[in-house]
């Protein structure tokens, strides 16, 4: 396993786009990559170098049973207001994940968690080409804290155009919506309750987007589930 950049590496980042140079990756490192999907760690823009408390539980090891079933077991459906409900009844509900993409993404996933330092995340991306200029992308990132896995969903199968020049962003900055995300996200639990309440925050209420689509996992339960 090739040793990677440690946490100090985000402050680089910033010294050298200080002094005019080409800015290097926002990421700190990057676990995996091939032309439509990638997994790598990035600074936590809510976690404060200087209060531990808020520091992530990382490094960490976690089952393939785990991650697997907390992939598998998330569930997106069309958000609609009460009044369309009230017409067209609840949206079909559908997986967050294809079989294909859990698959691809679960041994990374598990790889990222291992080497990521407390003020870091996982961040992942997945895309499929539409056409020659267009894709559709689902993103977002995960972490630990409090023996509960947290993974946010910014974007679930957004169409993105792809600028002839310039910026690409939804590779850049997977952690951001590229639009409103549009669906209610949550798990089926299949009969176990394991999903815990999210508080909003400071950075919530600032930021909003940024961890819209985020669901709280027990991990302890997960690791009780048959995959």
């Amino acid at each position: 396993m090739p040793e990677r950049w440690g946490f100090g590496f985000i402050l680089l980042v910033f010294a050298w786009s200080s002094l005019g140079c080409a800015t290097p990756p926002l990421y700190s490192y990057l676990v995996y990559e091939n032309p439509t999907t990638f997994v790598r760690l990035e600074s936590s823009p809510w976690v404060d170098t200087d209060l531990p408390h808020t520091w992530n539980a990382h490094p960490t090891t976690l089952s393939r049973r785990q991650i697997y079933n907390a992939l598998e077991g998330l569930r997106v459906r069309e958000h609609r207001a009460t009044p369309i409900k009230w017409v067209r009844g609840e949206a079909e509900v559908e997986p967050a994940f294809r079989k294909d993409e859990i698959e691809l993404l679960l041994p990374r996933l598990i790889e990222g968690l291992e080497l990521a330092v407390p003020q870091e995340l996982v961040t992942f991306y997945v895309s499929h080409p539409l056409n020659a200029t267009k894709r559709e992308v689902t993103s977002g990132g995960l972490y630990i804290f409090e023996g509960q896995l947290h993974i946010i969903l910014s974007n679930y199968r957004a169409v993105y155009a792809i600028p002839p020049a310039g910026l690409i962003y939804d590779r850049r900055y997977p952690l951001f919506s590229l639009g409103p995300l549009g669906v209610d996200v949550f798990y089926e639990t299949k009969g176990e309750e394991i999903v815990w309440a999210k508080e909003e925050g400071l950075f919530d209420a600032i930021f909003g987007d940024e961890r819209s689509g985020e669901i709280v996992l027990d991990l302890s339960r997960l690791s009780m589930m048959h995959m």
